[in-house]
């Protein structure tokens, strides 16, 4: 019993950091897509197109890794602080903190009768309350205080992956043939996206999919647009 919970903890903690993975290669795949379609579009020049390409893979994953690991670590240093804060609470001030405890019970549905003893419980083991009561009360927990630079280098491995796709077939085939097959790729690509994403959500894995193609296909669109205006 304890393997098969240990196991499906490390389930949930993997599947919560899939949205580095899914964010970055889907940012990447709509993004270059779209940019292409408008190089290709203004300047009918392949070279060009495959430049801008990998300058904006390469910066873009850059930006994105960054921008995650900054944003990450800020949340992440704000919540130890949070929790240092309330732990501190909870040993200067049980009794008020006991209370805490017992509203954010009674609140999810627990009578105040069984919640009182409960707190009675978990007081007596003051490391389980404390770890109960940022859970509870403050709804931070362990799963919130992810490793900043782990999902930096997801965030950078993912919009790399992500951009390649796209960029790809203008360095193997030639002119109009190059565009439709990037944006093919960009677009079947993105479908898988979506419905490995709502096949982990246990959703519709087609409906998901198609969210996704369809994004993919409008970046093209708008992406030849702008590069028609300026063409």
């Amino acid at each position: 019993m304890g393997n098969s919970l240990e196991s499906k903890k490390k389930t949930v903690e993997l599947k919560s950091k899939i949205r580095e993975f899914v964010f970055g290669i889907q940012d990447a795949l709509i993004s270059t897509v779209g940019l292409l379609a408008g190089v290709y579009q203004a300047t009918q020049n392949q070279q060009v197109v495959i430049i801008s390409g990998f300058a904006a893979a390469f910066t873009g994953a850059l930006s994105m890794a960054t921008g995650s690991y900054l944003s990450s670590k800020a949340q992440k240093e704000i919540f130890e602080k949070e929790l240092r804060d309330q732990q501190e609470f909870v040993q200067n001030e049980p009794h008020r903190a006991q209370e805490g405890l017992l509203e954010a019970l009674a609140e999810e549905g627990l009578s105040r009768e069984n919640a009182y003893r409960v707190v009675r419980v978990f007081a007596k083991q003051k490391s389980v309350f404390i770890r109960t009561f940022q859970e509870k009360v403050l709804g931070i927990g362990s799963a919130n205080l992810e490793n900043p630079f782990r999902g930096a280098v997801v965030m950078y491995l993912s919009f790399m992956m992500g951009a390649f796709i796209p960029i790809l077939p203008y360095v193997f085939l030639k002119g109009q043939f190059a565009f439709l097959a990037s944006v093919a790729a960009a677009g079947s690509s993105l479908f898988l996206v979506g419905a490995f994403k709502n096949y982990l959500a246990r959703k519709s894995i087609s409906r998901g999919g198609f969210e996704f193609l369809v994004v993919a296909l409008g970046s093209a669109a708008l992406g030849w647009a702008i590069g028609s205006f300026f063409d």
